[in-house]
């Protein structure tokens, strides 16, 4: 599969992206990545890339303190966007693509022509596909064991400052060693997005409080077995479209944690 690398980024973008104007509520932003199940989008001033916004920008953004007071509709994408956005050519080679995704912890990147006008974007779980008929190696040699966790009655504001601590988009939930859920970065920003909708904005810090992991998480989340294979994994984390999946033995205990980027290398 080594000569998949050495193609353009054309041969594998989507053609067809989703994007959002840097002048638009962050509340659009929340509910077009929840409509079409992605987690991020390039944000464009004109038909020009000038950064990119991700459910990890948003969950960071909306449970920050400097926004608690704050209406989600008085917060535009420009405000919370990453920028400048990291992207590349569609002459570009996937090899490239894979380097970035890696090298700049990333997983989203616009095609861009040379003034910087959207052609398309490239995926982490657009890579996934290129594994599905792969069968090795074992899960157990490509997981991350010491992977950050959380517990149901932890908080979601504790969730957050983990994420943004270990950089971990994905947080296994752990009741008595066994995983019953999982709470990922969109998953938390949808949860702010919802009080900042409902609760006067001289009460949200006490309700943000209030609301605990199991309020919110993912029950009964995709798990693979550490004797699954390559392929089985790229399939559960593009199918379900999540940046990582718990691995666990057969009585569901936490054994580790698979990431979409511990496949990247297998292309």
């Amino acid at each position: 599969m080594g000569r998949l690398r050495s193609k353009p980024v054309e041969d594998f973008m989507n053609r067809d992206p989703i994007s959002v104007s840097k002048d638009e509520q962050i509340g659009v932003a929340l509910e077009i990545m929840e409509r079409r199940g992605i987690t991020h989008l390039p944000v464009l001033s004109g038909s020009r890339v000038v950064g990119v916004i991700a459910a990890w920008d948003l969950m960071e953004g909306l449970g920050s303190a400097r926004l608690q007071r704050v209406v989600s509709r008085r917060v535009y994408v420009s405000s919370l966007m990453t920028e400048p956005a990291i992207t590349v050519s569609p002459k570009d080679t996937l090899d490239r693509a894979i380097s970035l995704f890696k090298d700049r912890d990333i997983s989203f990147l616009p095609v861009v022509d040379g003034d910087g006008n959207l052609l398309g974007t490239l995926t982490e779980t657009d890579l996934m596909g290129l594994l599905s008929d792969r069968s090795d190696p074992p899960v157990s040699e490509l997981m991350t064991v010491n992977y950050p966790r959380t517990l149901p009655i932890d908080r979601i504001v504790h969730a957050r400052s983990k994420m943004l601590e270990t950089g971990a988009r994905v947080l296994p939930v752990v009741d008595q060693g066994t995983v019953v859920g999982l709470v990922t970065d969109f998953i938390l920003a949808k949860a702010f997005m919802e009080i900042r909708e409902k609760i006067d904005p001289k009460r949200m810090d006490a309700a943000v409080r209030r609301i605990l992991i199991e309020d919110v998480m993912m029950e009964s989340p995709p798990t693979l077995s550490p004797t699954d294979r390559a392929g089985r994994a790229a399939e559960v984390l593009s199918g379900h479209g999540i940046p990582a999946v718990p691995v666990v033995e057969r009585d569901l205990s936490l054994t580790g944690v698979i990431a979409r980027k511990a496949l990247l290398d297998l292309i």
